[in-house]
């Protein structure tokens, strides 16, 4: 009986964390992450329903979503996603609340919709005036390889090149540099004022330590939210820029350039990623920043060197600008239909 009240008091002081519940599930780790605030939450399974994803399997580290069209891979408790391939990093991780697996609704809105059902959010957008932005110049030469090769005259030769395909795909394209001179931030966005730009994508080589390689995207943070590499929840800006006008289309912009890069030109995937650079702040249009390869790296340094690579790495771009747009195109064809029908009824 002594040994039933000893134990009775050691459950009241210390507690029973790891006990299930009447459900049959465990207890929630005080460690996991739990809601941001101000967070919405949308159960996964209502969002898989409303977007088309007709088979969701739940595995212990990941819930897999597939539908006709596409296929989705959250983790848990993370910010990472992957979609049909390609990796892009939410707003906020999913998480449990109510016993349910759940995504924020800014990411719902913001990360996946533009994604999934293009032709809803694009509408009105241009889809013809392209600026390509060659990031450095003059006396700004941005990374340095080992072997000395500098980023404004890798970047210029790939913008260069991704200017000549588009023309021939029959888009008008403006380079904001054609030589390596020096251009402040804001007239790099000036120029795509004054040119009407539908879109403006700032081309870059990376750096970072010895094993850091392959390419991201960037895209513009939103208001109240961490940039992706910001890890502290603390003095998240507020601010609204220019370029969070046009948040759905950045993120669709950002992630058919990215997913070109990683399938056509087999780069590591690092993901679409959101940050408050300058160009991107002050964007007239859509825009994304793309960083092609780690200069820094000792394989991807030397690749960048190839013109064969940079032919490839230009073609992906090309490409990738060129699927944005041609949903644009498909999202004002639709809306010209839907028009027809509202006037015909």
């Amino acid at each position: 009986m002594r040994n039933l009240s000893f134990l009775f008091y050691l459950l009241l002081v210390c507690g029973v964390p790891q006990l299930a519940s009447a459900s049959g599930r465990r207890a929630p780790d005080p460690a996991e992450p739990a809601l941001r605030p101000g967070m919405v939450p949308v159960p996964v399974k209502d969002f898989a329903k409303q977007y088309g994803f007709t088979q969701v399997k739940v595995e212990n580290d990941r819930i897999l979503l597939k539908g006709r069209l596409h296929e989705l891979e959250l983790e848990k408790y993370s910010r990472r996603a992957i979609l049909n391939g390609a990796m892009l990093w939410l707003n906020d991780p999913m998480v449990i609340h109510n016993r349910l697996w759940v995504v924020s609704e800014t990411d719902v809105n913001l990360s996946f919709k533009p994604l999934i059902v293009p032709t809803e959010v694009l509408q009105g957008r241009g889809h013809q005036v392209v600026v390509l932005d060659a990031g450095h110049g003059g006396a700004d030469s941005g990374a340095v390889s080992p072997a000395g090769l500098q980023e404004k005259a890798v970047v210029l030769d790939i913008t260069r090149r991704v200017r000549s395909e588009l023309i021939s795909r029959g888009y008008r394209v403006f380079l904001t540099r054609h030589d390596d001179s020096f251009l402040e931030l804001d007239e790099r966005t000036r120029r795509a004022r004054n040119w009407k730009a539908d879109v403006f994508v700032s081309i870059h080589a990376n750096s970072g330590n010895a094993s850091a390689r392959g390419t991201e995207t960037f895209v513009l943070a939103l208001p109240g939210h961490r940039s992706t590499n910001q890890s502290s929840p603390s003095a998240v800006p507020t601010d609204t820029f220019p370029g969070n006008a046009y948040n759905q289309a950045n993120m669709n912009l950002g992630f058919s350039l990215h997913h070109s890069l990683v399938t056509k030109a087999n780069l590591n995937d690092r993901g679409v990623r959101r940050a408050r650079f300058a160009v991107l702040k002050d964007a007239p249009c859509p825009a994304a920043l793309v960083e092609v390869g780690f200069l820094s790296h000792p394989d991807e340094g030397l690749n960048l060197a190839r013109p064969a690579h940079r032919v490839r790495l230009a073609h992906s771009i090309a490409n990738g600008i060129d699927l944005y747009l041609r949903a644009v195109k498909k999202a004002a064809m639709n809306a010209q239909v839907q028009a027809n029908e509202r006037g015909g009824s």
